[in-house]
């Protein structure tokens, strides 16, 4: 009898759940059918993406770093995806090709090519299995689809069906009241990207509107996709043409022998797994770890090293603390002090290693999420919420808030013993408000650092008082 009651279990378990079927069936109806659907093997894509900074406030729209208009060569039976992008932003304009083939990437930078790294087949993944044209073809093929108990959002009933799609076990919401796919929310890292990295396991959501019909096509697909990472607005991509089942040259979509092999052999690691190479102590006071993705640096104040900023990940600061204990062993870690409104993977590894960090109000909303994505305790935090010395050793250090323009509630740095200042955000514009500050307090500085310039600008003799 335990034997029959198990075999029907798992027979039950395995059998269709007719009301996610109805919900899939729905809403694939309303996109042109399944066989419209499936016969997409191939596009081409014409689209603006809007980049967009992470921000926690709530109280005011996210900053567009950049605008990024792209045309996109997807083939979905290989898979290959070739990526050509031109940016614009404040700084100018550039333009890579991606090329993502099966396993492999590789890009072209001015007029070169060269591998690229792992985190780009990792993308194609994403959005390969997250298109609109593919990804309830792939729910309805998946034997585990299951409806889940309808949600309120804003006022809108949306039906749910959860299923696994690819490398991913989204939750699919679907309005009620037009049966049309809203949004996939879904949990995962990316590990390998620089960016994302810091956030470890993070939750993501796609958001589908804009809704046309494709000329030339029985298909109805999203012209808008809204993409968040750690519950925060990351991208938004508008399509401003494309084309279904295109022909295309074989070559667009092929990374030859040579660059695979180079793939193979150097770019199936993280962006920031490189060398330390360049890592240097300079004046004595200021380490410099060289590579992209550690620590901003570190300051030596009372003997000790107070790493500033915490890095991509936890690989980033584990390098940059081995190279301060071989560089200079007599002197101990004193822990990491984290100002800066961006993602800080390497919070976790200090946490695991039972460091003091002491993190800013600004800081705090990133190093919580960096800290819940790679599941790392918390009782090493110590929470700055007012302006405060920090005791290091024998000496102190200043930290204390100050609005700067587009890093409201910024966090300002004095370390009298180097005469030095930082802020994370101290470019052209931010330095001038910084420099009013410090003449203001009368602190004595010599340089102000930054996170592009660590050891920082020379502070002339017209800007500070009480020289």
């Amino acid at each position: 009898m335990i034997v029959a009651g198990i075999l029907a279990l798992l027979v039950s378990s395995a059998a269709p759940d007719t009301a996610a079927r109805a919900i899939l069936d729905t809403a694939i109806a309303r996109m042109g059918g399944l066989a419209a659907l499936t016969a997409v093997d191939r596009m081409r894509l014409e689209v603006m993406t809007e980049w967009q900074r992470t921000d926690f406030a709530t109280d005011r729209p996210p900053v567009i770093l950049s605008y990024e208009l792209s045309t996109e060569l997807r083939d979905y039976t290989i898979p290959a995806w070739r990526y050509s992008r031109r940016f614009f932003s404040p700084n100018g304009t550039s333009g890579v090709v991606d090329l993502v083939a099966d396993s492999v990437a590789a890009m072209e930078l001015n007029g070169r090519w060269r591998p690229q790294n792992v985190a780009y087949v990792d993308e194609r993944d994403e959005v390969f299995t997250f298109a609109p044209e593919r990804v309830l073809a792939l729910a309805h093929q998946a034997a585990d689809a299951r409806a889940l108990p309808d949600t309120l959002i804003d006022g809108t009933r949306y039906a749910r069906v959860t299923a696994t799609v690819g490398k991913f076990r989204p939750t699919l919401h679907f309005r009620r009241t037009d049966g049309l796919l809203a949004r996939a929310s879904f949990r995962a890292a990316q590990p390998s990207d620089f960016g994302l990295a810091p956030w470890g396991v993070m939750d993501v959501s796609i958001t589908y509107s804009l809704w046309r019909k494709i000329p030339s096509s029985s298909l109805v697909l999203p012209m808008q996709l809204d993409v968040a990472r750690v519950g925060r607005p990351y991208k938004r991509m508008t399509t401003i043409s494309l084309a279904v089942n295109p022909s295309i040259p074989a070559e667009s979509l092929t990374v030859n022998d040579s660059l695979r092999a180079a793939f193979l052999a150097a770019s199936r690691k993280p962006m920031f797994d490189l060398p330390m190479d360049s890592a240097r102590i300079v004046d004595g006071g200021f380490a410099l770890f060289g590579a992209p993705g550690t620590p901003t640096g570190a300051v030596k104040v009372g003997g000790r090293w107070l790493l500033v900023e915490a890095g991509t990940a936890p690989l980033s600061i584990e390098r940059s603390v081995a190279f301060l204990h071989r560089a200079d062993s007599s002197a101990a870690i004193a822990g990491a002090l984290i100002t800066a409104p961006t993602g800080a993977g390497g919070v976790a590894w200090l946490a695991r290693e039972r460091m003091s960090t002491w993190v800013t109000s600004s800081a705090r909303p990133f190093a919580a999420a960096a800290l819940r994505g790679w599941s790392a305790p918390t009782t090493s935090i110590r929470p700055l919420t007012q302006n405060a010395w920090i005791r290091v050793g024998t000496d102190s250090v200043r930290v204390e808030t100050i609005d700067l323009p587009d890093f409201p509630g910024a966090s300002l740095v004095y370390v009298p013993a180097l005469r030095w200042a930082y802020a994370f955000p101290a470019g052209p514009v931010q330095l001038d408000y910084i420099r009013d500050r410090v003449r203001q307090r009368g602190w004595r500085v010599d340089r102000i650092g930054s996170v592009r310039n660590f050891i920082g600008t020379p502070v002339t003799a017209a800007s500070t008082a009480n020289r």
